[in-house]
Formats: C-alpha cells, sequence, structure tokens
C-alpha cells in the first residue's frame, strides 16, 4: 500500500484544482480524506469504504459462503447419494437391466466426484480466501470460477439421469418404477439441484469480485 507524505497527501486529494483548497489531509489504506471534527468517528467509516473500495468483501462473503453453506451441502449431498446408490440396488437387481445399472453407476460416479471437489477445490479455496494476509488476483478468481464452472456438467448429466428416471414412460423390468419410486428419486434430483444452484452463485458472486477488483486495478493505474 502507498504511503503519501502531507503535502503528496494534499496534491492527490487535489487532483484537477488549479490550486490546493484543503489542508491537513489524512489517510487510511487507499483513502484520503478531510477530517473536519477531533472526535468524528472516522475509522468505522474508512473501514466500510476501504472493504468497498477494494472489493475486499466479496473475499470475506465467499469464503463464510464455503464454509458455513457449501461444504456442508456438499457433506449431505453425499450422504443422500450413498443412500439412493443402496436403495436402488436393492430395489432394482442391477445385473438384471442395464439402464438401472447404469444410473446406479451414475450416482455412484457422481458421489466419487463430489467427494473429490469437495476437499481438493471447496475446503482449499475457502480456506485460502479466509487467509487475511494474501493479497488475490483476478487471474486467480478466474480460475476459482473456471473450477466450478467446471464440476456443473456433472451435477447436470446426474440430473438428467434422474429426471428421466422419474418419468413414467421408463420400465426398468422386472419391475416398474412405482409412485413412491419416483418421489424417492426426486428428493435426490432436487438435493442435486439445490447443490447446483450453490455452485451458480458462487460464480455470480467470483465474476463481481472480479469485476469490482479489475475496477480498482484499473483506478489505482490511473492514479
Amino acid at each position: 500500500m502507498l504511503s503519501f507524505t502531507d503535502a503528496e497527501l494534499q496534491k492527490k486529494f487535489c487532483e484537477g484544482f488549479s490550486f490546493y483548497p484543503f489542508k491537513s489531509l489524512e489517510q487510511h489504506g487507499t483513502l484520503i480524506y478531510k477530517c473536519y471534527k477531533g472526535e468524528s468517528n472516522m475509522q468505522k467509516i474508512m473501514d466500510w469504504c476501504s472493504r468497498e473500495h477494494d472489493s475486499s468483501h466479496y473475499r470475506t462473503k465467499i469464503a463464510k459462503k464455503l464454509a458455513h453453506k457449501d461444504i456442508v451441502a456438499a457433506g449431505e449431498l453425499l450422504l443422500v447419494l450413498l443412500e439412493a446408490g443402496e436403495w436402488w440396488k436393492t430395489r432394482f437387481p442391477v445385473d438384471l437391466q442395464p439402464d438401472g445399472k447404469k444410473l446406479s453407476g451414475s450416482i455412484e460416479q457422481y458421489h466419487i466426484l463430489l467427494a473429490s471437489y469437495g476437499q481438493n477445490v471447496l475446503q482449499r479455496i475457502a480456506t485460502k480466501l479466509a487467509e487475511e494476509y494474501h493479497s488475490f488476483s483476478t487471474e486467480y478468481i478466474q480460475q476459482i470460477e473456471d473450477l466450478m464452472q467446471a464440476f456443473m456438467p456433472h451435477t447436470d448429466a446426474l440430473h438428467a439421469f434422474l429426471k428421466d428416471s422419474t418419468s413414467k414412460r421408463r420400465n426398468y423390468a422386472p419391475r416398474m418404477l412405482g409412485e413412491e419410486d419416483r418421489e424417492y428419486l426426486t428428493k435426490v434430483m432436487l438435493a442435486v439441484d439445490a447443490f447446483r444452484e450453490l455452485q451458480e452463485r458462487n460464480v455470480y458472486l467470483l465474476g463481481a469480485w472480479k469485476k469490482q477488483l479489475a475496477l480498482y486495478n484499473s483506478r489505482r493505474a490511473m492514479n
């Protein structure tokens, strides 16, 4: 962070003026301001403005969301998928119908992918973002965004399998899907959809953070 002398503060604050109308300026982080009262409680205001100015509030928001929502949701979905896989094998012997074996395999494969994604992506990113001494570039934010977007097609594929399986047209010989079976698979599908929505929200927040940080960097360059 740049630190200015009193004369430099005055010059930066008064850019665009042909003379210097302000004196006794102060610096707080990247902000320069004029304090008119001795007890103005400017510390809290400057702290808030600094977070908004350098977009660090996005890092805090995303880190907390990952820790308290996404990682928890991933763990819960892993249990749902594990139970669904066992349920499917019990009710529909996979050695008798290829379609049933395909769905069972899709659930197992997504379970493996989700376990890896939760541990190697979500947890690592949450830990990294929580480290306040780290600064983050737009390139790093883009990398996180790419990782999360790359996982979405796997979620979409399982959603498609589950949606197709709940169709009344499907017949998993030697027995048909009953209404109770469809309700159970629909609940599994909704759990998958809810997790996907969390990832979509992450991508949105990362995009907003990246845009704000790029704007902040361009302003610093111009200054």
